[in-house]
């Protein structure tokens, strides 16, 4: 996930740097904020939202304790959605830069790294449920917003 977050801010970054005329030292230090949108099973919503707070939060919060997350919200919209426009989770994620928010920050994967470790002992379980979390996804994007 890292990787294509990564590939994405690259391609976002370079025209809205050069077009506001930012330095680069001054773009990579500008917050990042990354919307996640999770189309989720019909009827698998609750167990994705158990599985996500169980697992995932946990670790995005180890990244916020560290300061690599600014701040975090997830939503959902009040009123269904229809067909392909439908999303059901919304995750709003504003990273302290480019590097921490992209596989660029080693320091943060290796935080990450460490966390899954002592947070989950049990890998086994951990990866299970993970694939669990993802088998209730139709779909999953991310959206760079700058």
């Amino acid at each position: 996930m890292f990787r294509l977050i990564g590939a994405v801010l690259l391609v976002s970054l370079t025209p809205a740097a050069a077009s506001a005329q930012v330095a680069p030292a001054e773009a990579a230090s500008q917050q990042v904020t990354i919307e996640s949108y999770y189309r989720i099973k019909w009827g698998s919503l609750d167990e994705f939202k158990r599985l996500y707070e169980r697992n995932h939060a946990p670790l995005l919060r180890e990244l916020q304790k560290s300061g690599n997350i600014v701040a975090m919200k997830m939503d959902q919209p009040f009123t269904h959605m229809a067909g392909g426009v439908r999303w059901d989770l919304r995750v709003t994620i504003i990273y302290r830069d480019a590097a921490s928010a992209m596989d660029l920050d080693k320091p943060g994967q290796k935080l990450w790294e460490e966390a899954t470790a002592r947070l989950y002992p049990d890998k086994k379980k951990f990866d299970e449920e993970e694939a669990r979390r993802f088998g209730l996804l139709e779909d999953h994007w991310d959206v760079v917003i700058g």
